[in-house]
């Protein structure tokens, strides 16, 4: 797939930042009113198939997308359904030793009191 010129706008929207493709969409059309929809969702995917872009979460149906170079784990507020991330600092013991880490996806779902 070709790159638009665009794309490096989108990878920039989504840095540390969880956006649904219609945020990116809406963000994007502001400055490439020309671009549609379809294109943006496009790009996004294979954005995300190249690891430039992060595919976290599905919430009602809806993929989110982040733009973290760096391993973490995500809390997501059930009250207002808000990503926050935290570093990841959680240790893993019955991991087998021989076993090296390349991604971790962990969500914990819950609410602050």
């Amino acid at each position: 797939m070709k790159r638009h010129y665009y794309t490096e706008d989108i990878i920039n929207i989504c840095d540390m930042k969880h956006l649904t493709v219609e945020q990116i969409f809406e963000q994007i059309s502001k400055k490439f009113p020309e671009a549609g929809k379809s294109s943006i969702y496009r790009n996004v995917e294979e954005l995300a198939k190249n690891w430039d872009l992060k595919k976290v979460i599905w919430i009602w149906k809806k993929a989110y997308f982040e733009k973290n170079n760096w391993n973490h784990i995500h809390l997501i507020d059930e009250k207002t359904w808000k990503i926050f991330d935290l570093e990841e600092n959680i240790e893993i013991k019955n991991l087998p030793k021989n076993f090296k880490t390349s991604n971790i996806d962990i969500k914990i779902f819950g609410r602050f009191n």
